[in-house]
C-alpha cells in the first residue's frame, strides 16, 4: 500500500523498521543519556526522550507494523549524496492516514544538526503526491505548536507554495509527552488546491520492494 521508498532530489526516504535503523544505533539519538541534543529536539513534539534501548525497540517495530497495516506511514530520513551526513539517519518524517476521513496528516522530526536545509518542504512535496495521486487522499493537515516558530515558519511556506491556508489556532488539541494540554496551530492543502499549484506533476519517485 504505503511506498517503501521515497526519493527525492536530496533525500531518500525509507518506511521505518529496525531493519531499516538498527535499534542500538537509534538509541543512540533518541535518548537523553546518549544524545545531548535530544532535549531540545523534542521540545515541541509529542513524545520524550527514550529511557531505554526497548523503548526504542518497540517504537521501530511499531512503525513496521503501521506500515504493512496501512495504518501509519513513517518514514526513515536519508539524505542523499552531496549533502552534508550523506547516508546518516537525519530523522523521521511520517503521515497518518484517516481513511474515513479521506485525509492525512504530516509529521516529522530532524535531528539538530539537519535543520534549516529545507528538508521539511521536500519531504511535504513528495507526501502531498503520496496522499494525493497514490493513495487518493482528498486533505493534507500538518500541525505545529505555537511556540515551534521555525515548523511554523516551514509549514506556511509549503503549504502557500501548494495552495494552501492556515485553519487556525485549535485549542488543547494535543498532549505533550508529560501530559500537558497543548494549543496547536493548523494548515490545509486539498488535493484540487495542489493539482491547481502542479499541474499534478512532482519531483519524486515512489518505489515499492518486490514490485518493478
Amino acid at each position: 500500500m504505503f511506498p517503501d521508498e521515497i526519493v527525492t532530489p536530496r533525500l531518500r526516504l525509507r518506511a521505518l523498521s529496525r531493519e531499516v535503523v538498527d535499534p542500538l544505533d537509534a538509541y543512540e539519538h533518541f535518548a537523553a543519556s546518549r544524545s545531548d541534543t535530544i532535549e531540545e529536539e523534542t521540545e515541541f513534539v509529542t513524545w520524550g526522550p527514550h529511557e531505554t534501548p526497548k523503548e526504542t525497540l518497540d517504537f521501530l517495530e511499531q512503525a513496521g507494523e503501521g506500515h504493512e497495516s496501512a495504518e501509519n506511514a513513517i518514514y526513515a530520513v536519508f539524505p542523499r549524496d552531496g549533502e552534508d551526513g550523506a547516508g546518516e539517519f537525519a530523522g523521521t518524517a511520517g503521515f497518518n492516514p484517516e481513511w474515513d476521513k479521506r485525509r492525512a496528516v504530516f509529521g516529522m522530526w530532524l535531528r539538530k544538526e539537519f535543520w534549516g536545509r529545507g528538508y521539511s518542504g521536500e519531504r511535504a512535496a513528495a507526501f502531498f503526491a503520496a496522499v494525493f495521486d497514490v493513495l487518493d487522499l482528498e486533505v493534507a493537515l500538518a500541525y505545529a505548536m505555537p511556540e515551534n516558530e521555525a515548523s511554523c515558519r516551514a509549514i506556511e511556506r509549503y503549504t502557500d507554495r501548494f495552495g494552501g491556508q492556515e485553519d487556525g489556532l485549535f485549542p488543547n488539541e494535543t498532549v505533550d509527552a508529560d501530559g500537558t494540554p497543548r494549543d496547536v496551530r493548523g494548515w490545509s492543502v486539498t488535493r484540487e488546491q495542489w493539482e491547481d499549484a502542479t499541474g499534478g506533476d512532482y519531483d519524486a519517485e515512489f518505489r515499492w520492494e518486490g514490485r518493478e
